[in-house]
């Protein structure tokens, strides 16, 4: 068998047990490329591997090579922004590290980049001035002294300090040049100046920033977490993971938005106001500033107090700080809890709602619709649990130009619903943060 059906034996396998490792490896191809001199590099939505170098193999140290460059995308090494003039020895270095604290090969196969390590850690044990004289009893070398040592228990590199990949590309820039041209001083010491990096820097030559990529990656991380498809992946590199993605998003600026678009599509034209490029030869234009507002709450069984107390004090935000001027209210789970708007005032109190049912969004979009004449605009506070609605009276039974803006309890929520939001209905959604 060819190493590349090797290979894609092993991804199948994963989609059960390493969802997350499958999700990201398909994202990229298997290439041949013999030239190589490292078993596999990655970069550039390739995996590249050598049949030379990979055909005796066994099947469990393919294995972990692969999940070795599954860690490297999922960490987006390859993707990431590069420092100007970028060493690429050092760039994968500094990828290896970070990876070594991830994961340990079960088969112990070993990168070129980690053999180097293991061998400048033996370097740190052994020698007197393994960086010279003149940096003996410095910061530099108490630093790689105490973050490159061997586990005699293991044998696998083991560090202390917690160091970002940006971080560690800097100590290993600074260390490849000492320790390649120390000079006299580490003569006979074992000074690794004839030390050959090139395979090394070879398997960082399709490097690229590629903010793409790290976009596909960071919806895969997404995905895993909304349905806890990590599968073994998870511990450290789970939390680095997530820590790593940018789930942030401010509702206000969605809010701001909504009601800028409600106002926009208010515009009168007069000829008592010139325009300002071309005077009174053509109409002016007066915008209504205030809008209304009709605002569904999802009193359902499936919404927490916490969730509720959220969408209260979003609303009272919405009213005090002058986002939406007027605001009337209505509340629903499987069905309309009041059938005619009640206005929202400082005074009004959410909690004295009651519900607790299933969920309908249906009878509120048709309120809506059918009372559009009086609001601007829809905004629906929920979990998203619940059937999609169908939208009667728009073309193709879809949201296509329907202000109706919907507020999720939570980003996973959010990232449950956004399809169905903004792909069937064709209306928008945001999400509420957590305090």
């Amino acid at each position: 068998m060819s190493v590349e059906k090797k290979l894609n034996a092993i991804v199948k396998k994963w989609f059960i047990s390493e969802p997350l490792l499958f999700s990201v490896i398909t994202t990229h191809q298997f290439v041949l490329n013999n030239a190589l001199t490292v078993p596999f590099r990655t970069g550039n939505h390739c995996v590249e591997f050598s049949e030379l170098l990979t055909k005796n193999l066994t099947d469990l140290q393919l294995a972990d090579f692969l999940k070795i460059e599954s860690y490297r995308i999922l960490l987006k090494h390859p993707y990431a922004r590069q420092p100007y003039k970028a060493n690429p020895a050092a760039l994968m270095l500094a990828s290896d590290v970070i990876i070594s604290k991830y994961f340990t090969p079960q088969s112990e196969v070993e990168t070129a980049g980690l053999v180097y390590l293991k061998s400048l850690a033996w370097r740190f044990s052994t020698l007197d001035y393994p960086l010279g004289k003149k940096w003996a009893d410095t910061e530099e070398l108490k630093f790689f002294q105490r973050n490159l040592q061997i586990d005699r228990s293991s044998g696998n590199l083991k560090t202390v300090d917690d160091l970002t990949f940006e971080q560690w590309y800097k100590k290993i820039v600074f260390l490849i040049r000492e320790t390649s041209f120390c000079g006299g001083e580490a003569a006979g010491q074992g000074a690794l100046s004839d030390y050959d990096l090139s395979c090394i820097t070879q398997s960082a030559e399709l490097w690229k920033e590629d903010e793409n990529a790290q976009n596909q990656i960071d919806d895969k991380i997404k995905k895993a977490e909304i349905e806890e498809g990590w599968g073994e992946t998870g511990g450290n590199l789970q939390r680095t993971l997530l820590s790593d993605v940018d789930f942030s998003f401010d509702y206000r600026r969605a809010l701001t938005k909504f009601r800028a678009n409600i106002i926009s599509a208010k515009r009168t034209l007069t000829r008592m106001k010139p325009s300002r490029r071309y005077g009174f030869s053509a109409m002016g234009s007066r915008y209504e500033r205030k809008a209304n507002i009709l605002i569904a709450v999802d009193v359902s069984g499936s919404i927490t107090d916490e969730s509720f107390n959220r969408f209260y004090h979003a609303i009272k935000n919405f009213f005090f700080l002058g986002i939406i001027e007027n605001i009337d209210l209505i509340f629903f789970d499987v069905n309309l809890k009041n059938t005619k708007a009640v206005k929202f005032s400082k005074n009004f109190n959410l909690k004295d709602i009651s519900g607790r049912g299933g969920t309908n969004f249906q009878p509120p979009i048709d309120f809506f619709i059918e009372n559009k004449a009086l609001y601007d605009g829809m905004i629906i506070f929920t979990d998203g649990e619940g059937e999609v609605p169908k939208i009667k009276g728009c073309a193709g039974g879809s949201g296509a130009g329907l202000p109706i803006l919907w507020i999720l309890d939570s980003r996973l929520a959010y990232e449950k619903s956004k399809w169905w939001i903004e792909k069937v209905l064709y209306t928008s959604g945001t999400f509420l943060p957590l305090k």
